[in-house]
């Protein structure tokens, strides 16, 4: 080890004569401490919230989805005889979205009716968030709704039960006077269960066979969208081009951030709303440093005077107290990762901060190699920042 190293890990951890930069230079380095874990901890928290909603919404949202650019509903055919002609495309869901009034006996709310096939559940992978009754939406020719969880509260839905029938109501298409009875198109089908995902599918939506949906639209040969599943997810980016070159600009065709473009904004701003508050706590754990570091300077000028009169140029001199400094920072900063990564890991392991009434039983986390990295270069890098001042102003004034 070089002398000026073996020096100032002396300076940092001897006892001075003045207590007070001992007790500075200790609550410095455990405030570096503490905001790293705290930063490993809380942006992994957001981390595992963040895989936690896109893992839900990656069930409803399909890996491509077509719609226009420009406009609500498109022709079936022709759309589909063009995907037909591109590779890799595993299954192609036609849908049919507009909104409608359900209504049950004394009951009702505004729902987004949702027109699939039926086997959208099973191919999507939503079946498995079906929490009552079962994945059926149509058999043996009689047509059947699974609700969100939200609406089925709404209208007191009685899955399977007697008296279940549901009425939904929609404005016909068409030049009609308000008070005309002949405005409206209602049509009745049975709830066969009821699916449970996050507040927007809960208290919105409604699926019902693509055909229904149609009916009760009067929107024949017609869709909202197309959702596609890929052979090889790795595929989405090309396949994607090859669809918009397909088709042209009057459709517009995203992936799933795309398609989630505000929510994943949402959490990326939070994400980096927290990074900046804790910097900001950091930044005030390196003014601490910095402080016992000048006093620390002024306390060992006599110590700065002899090694002078041995030898030692400026740069050895300015080397000491600079990797005091880093020093603070470097032994705070990997007790911090140890203590934070080990949360972490202990949290996905044995998950004992629970969760109480949530679809998960406890806290959902996920460490990032690139958010470890990030948090110790802040810390690293404010204690370099740190030992600047004080290098400078130990060799000043001395010949």
């Amino acid at each position: 080890m070089k002398a000026q190293y073996f020096i100032a890990l002396r300076y940092l951890f001897a006892k001075k004569k003045r207590n007070a930069i001992n007790i500075i230079s200790g609550i410095a380095m455990l405030a570096f401490a503490v905001c790293t874990a705290a930063l490993i901890i809380i942006l992994s928290t957001m981390n595992g919230f963040e895989a936690l909603i896109f893992s839900m919404y990656n069930k409803f949202n399909p890996e491509i989805k077509i719609a226009l650019a420009e406009g609500k509903v498109f022709e079936e055919k022709g759309v589909q005889a063009k995907l037909k002609n591109i590779q890799g495309i595993q299954f192609i869901s036609p849908v049919l979205e507009d909104n409608a009034v359900i209504r049950n006996r004394d009951y009702q709310t505004v729902c987004t009716i949702k027109g699939v096939d039926s086997a959208y559940f099973a191919k999507t992978g939503m079946k498995s968030q079906i929490t009552e009754g079962e994945a059926l939406i149509s058999k043996n020719n009689i047509n059947y709704v699974i609700l969100g969880a939200g609406i089925s509260q709404k209208v007191n839905a009685n899955i399977n039960g007697p008296f279940s029938l549901l009425s939904f109501i929609t404005p016909k298409r068409g030049d009609y006077s308000v008070g005309d009875p002949d405005a409206i198109n209602q049509m009745e089908i049975e709830p066969s269960g009821v699916i449970t995902m996050d507040e927007t599918v809960n208290n919105r939506y409604v699926y019902v066979p693509l055909q229904f949906a149609r009916e009760l639209f009067e929107r024949e040969q017609m869709l909202t969208s197309i959702e596609l599943k890929l052979k090889d997810p790795n595929a989405i980016e090309s396949t994607i081009e090859k669809i918009q070159e397909t088709l042209g600009p009057k459709y517009k065709v995203q992936n799933r951030m795309q398609q989630q473009a505000s929510l994943y904004k949402m959490f990326k701003s939070e994400k980096w709303a927290s990074y900046a508050i804790l910097t900001f706590i950091l930044l005030i754990a390196a003014f601490n440093a910095l402080g016992s570091l000048t006093m620390l300077v002024i306390e060992k000028q006599s110590d700065i005077k002899t090694l002078t009169g041995m030898g030692a140029n400026h740069s050895f001199i300015r080397t000491i107290f600079f990797s005091n400094g880093v020093l603070i920072a470097l032994i705070g900063c990997l007790i911090g990762l140890i203590f934070g990564i080990g949360m972490v890991w202990a949290q996905q392991e044995y998950g004992f901060v629970k969760l109480t009434g949530a679809i998960v039983e406890s806290y959902p986390v996920k460490l990032i190699l690139n958010d470890v990295l990030l948090v110790s270069g802040t810390a690293l890098g404010l204690g370099l920042l740190t030992g600047i001042y004080p290098a400078l102003k130990s060799v000043k004034g001395v010949n």
